[in-house]
């Protein structure tokens, strides 16, 4: 046989569970959020990661043409970091004179995380992304 519910013990059964559903979402929260700041500084890393190496890539391409200088790396370089606005990048051009008889260019570039990640670093402080690129000159003569 069936009994039937009245509706002040169904109101108190709801209010009990009530309280319950307030302790898990406390609890569970944190560690949410926790996974979603997490999976977003991840993403920013591998953004800036690729970024450099592109940045790296394009110098040493521009530096590989003949009658291009260093400077030219340089800025090719800087120009790739500038395109999502990163601060504090070091770009370092070898040799820093290409001449005619130049073989080939290294363009290194160097990210520090704590002045371009978006969500305050606490355990990377310090860590620096260094990416370089080293290509054989075009067309290398005699000087």
């Amino acid at each position: 046989m069936r009994r039937i519910l009245s509706s002040s013990q169904t109101q108190k059964q709801k209010s009990s569970r009530s309280g319950a559903a307030l302790v898990e979402f406390a609890m569970t929260v944190p560690i949410v959020f926790t996974f979603f700041f997490a999976a977003f500084d991840i993403c920013r890393y591998s953004m800036l990661k690729h970024t450099a190496e592109q940045a790296a890539f394009e110098g040493a391409r521009r530096a590989s043409i003949p009658g291009a200088s260093a400077a030219d790396a340089s800025a090719a370089a800087q120009s790739e970091v500038d395109k999502i606005g990163l601060k504090n990048v070091t770009i370092t051009v070898n040799p820093t004179t290409i001449k005619n008889s130049t073989e080939d260019v290294t363009v290194t570039v160097e990210v520090p995380l704590e002045s371009n990640s978006w969500v305050p670093v606490k355990v990377l402080t310090g860590g620096i992304i260094k990416r370089s690129c080293k290509l054989s000159r075009e067309y290398v003569t005699s000087d």
